[in-house]
């Protein structure tokens, strides 16, 4: 059985990082990986938990060209998020998560807007 790597890239007292979750991340160009970065750490806190399992959420980076994205994650209560993977996923799939209201801009509104 492997054991899990973490890596302090992101040392900041919030959030956990998967060393696959680097390693898929340094395949988007560096623009995205600024933009997603960007776009999910506020949302970190505002994520679903659900204990003992993980769970998918999806994003977009809007320009010409747009990137959606989804990322695995491990939200327990009492723990640190983790994030595990990060992917790139088609328009469709994208929307799908909007539907569910499941994306990584529902959840940074809801911090916004306190819901």
């Amino acid at each position: 059985m492997a054991i899990p790597k973490y890596t302090g890239v992101f040392d900041n007292g919030h959030f956990e990082i998967e060393e696959w979750f680097v390693e898929q991340l340094a395949e988007f160009n560096i623009r995205c990986r600024k933009q997603l970065l960007q776009d999910i750490l506020p949302a970190l806190e505002f994520l679903p938990i659900d204990e003992g399992w993980s769970q998918t959420t999806g994003g977009v980076i809007r320009g010409e060209n747009p990137v959606f994205y989804a990322i695995e994650y491990l939200n327990q209560e009492g723990q640190l998020p983790l994030l595990l993977d990060i992917v790139a996923i088609s328009s469709d799939d994208y929307l799908d998560f909007i539907l569910d209201n499941n994306t990584i801009e529902y959840h940074a509104n809801r911090n916004t807007n306190g819901v």
